[in-house]
């Protein structure tokens, strides 16, 4: 078999060569999928409840052994590694008793001798496309609802982060998930996932990932009409206000603009702070970004931040960094490649960013966040929203009118006031116009897994 060679980010040196599929082995993986589907699908919402749940238990047993694998390959440090193994065990948890919460309904009719229902049914094979931001977090928002609901999965991860994602699904089946349930499929480039979501034994497809990827998938599957969800890009927006904690909005603020070196869709990409606080911001957000600690992965696991997963990913932060200084930003912190080996990138902080900047309108996903200042709320709420990306914005106030207002006009599926935390298993997680189809994590989430039944019988 064909193979790629995978690299470290925190030193540059090669880690492992893995498999190269193509189609021929995801043809094989659609086949099983689809006999693991039929028996899966027999079996009731209890008994998959039971045998998720033990899968995850076991999967939960090898953390550190997962959560080391995604450290070498993706460069979150190994102590986030780990916690992300086990929050994505949360959500196939959460999943799994959702899945026996699948409510149908009964209708009144029109003529006494009819009888109307509705049932839920799962729509089967499922192709899951994740990133490597995330990779097992992101795996498990379309894992979870998608073996509660009775479908199978083939499983197609990014080529930077293929170990930690073998890995964790071969935890699940030894812990108990029936064979060729889940399997994943390798490969380096595109051409992988493109057959994965052509394939006619594929009925649904999820993928978080780029804008451009999303429709591009949408093109494709419109011929068969297959399902989809897509979690895209982001270009978030951070309010903070005159009457916000300042120290406090820092801290948030740093947490989601440069953890995991700010390689998240729902990062902080444009900060806009009142004007008669602005200083005292700047002053709380630099002395944020300068306690953080850039190390290795592996040695130093309560590092704050690792390397980027790719060199790539650092050269567009240092251009979209070396645009905004050029176009008239100034430098608060940051913005420096570290003297050590590997894709590494200091904490930056921006002041005075303008729209004809790339990172007022480019994702940079990266470690920056650009502030500018604002003095009306009218002006906050239109400069936040002059993005084609809905995917999360911030609030930081105290005042419960200021507060109602900005969450009410701001243009995104999810916001988040005095808090950072985006995603939760029980908050449905919707991308608004560029940055979404579908939506992710919430109840409703099961039923992007499901086909709808109707029934009607003359008695």
């Amino acid at each position: 078999m064909n193979t790629y060679e995978l690299l470290n980010p925190a030193t540059g040196e090669k880690l492992a060569d893995v498999p190269a599929h193509g189609d021929a082995e995801l043809d094989v993986a659609v086949k099983l999928a689809t006999e693991a589907q039929a028996l899966w699908a027999a079996k009731t919402a209890y008994e998959r409840e039971k045998i998720i749940r033990k899968a995850s238990t076991h999967a939960r047993t090898k953390s550190n052994e997962i959560g080391r694998l995604m450290a070498q390959e993706q460069g979150k440090p190994w102590k986030q590694s780990s916690s992300e193994v086990g929050g994505s065990c949360d959500v196939l948890d959460y999943y799994a008793a959702e899945g026996v919460r699948i409510e149908g309904f009964s209708s009144p009719t029109e003529a006494p001798n009819l009888r109307s229902w509705v049932s839920y049914v799962p729509v089967g094979v499922c192709g899951l496309i994740v990133p490597w931001n995330y990779p097992l977090a992101l795996l498990s928002w379309k894992l979870g609802p998608a073996l509660a609901a009775g479908c199978s999965a083939v499983v197609k991860p990014a080529p930077e982060t293929p170990l930690c994602t073998m890995a964790f699904v071969e935890a699940l089946i030894e812990g108990g998930l029936p064979d060729d349930l889940v399997s994943v499929v390798t490969g380096p480039d595109a051409a992988l996932g493109q057959a994965l979501v052509a394939h006619p034994g594929v009925k649904k497809i999820a993928m978080t990932g780029s804008t451009a990827a999303g429709r591009a998938i949408l093109a494709a599957c419109a011929p068969s009409l297959k399902k989809i969800s897509l979690e895209l890009g982001g270009h978030c927006p951070a309010i903070v206000c005159a009457d916000a904690d300042i120290s406090h909005a820092a801290k948030i603020i740093a947490y989601k603009g440069f953890r995991n070196m700010g390689q998240s869709c729902s990062s902080v990409n444009r900060c806009f702070v009142h004007l008669s606080v602005k200083t005292e911001f700047l002053a709380a957000l630099k002395s944020e970004a300068e306690k953080l600690t850039l190390g290795d992965p592996i040695s130093e696991p309560n590092c704050d931040l690792g390397p980027f997963c790719t060199e790539s990913v650092r050269e567009k932060t240092e251009a979209h960094v070396a645009d905004a200084l050029k176009l008239g930003a100034t430098l608060i912190t940051g913005g420096v490649r570290p003297e050590r080996p590997g894709f590494y990138f200091t904490p930056t902080v921006l002041d005075g960013f303008t729209p004809e900047m790339c990172l007022s309108s480019e994702e940079t996903f990266g470690p920056v966040v650009p502030v500018a200042s604002f003095e009306s709320l009218d002006d906050a709420i239109a400069r936040a929203n002059a993005t084609e990306y809905g995917l999360c914005a911030y609030v930081f106030a105290r005042d419960y009118a200021t507060i109602t207002r900005l969450t009410e006009n701001l243009n995104a599926g999810t916001v988040c006031v005095n808090n950072g935390n985006v995603n939760t298993a029980y908050g449905p997680y919707e991308g608004w116009n560029d940055s979404g189809f579908g939506v992710e994590l919430g109840r409703r989430a099961i039923f992007e897994y499901l086909k709808t039944r109707h029934v009607k019988v003359q008695i």
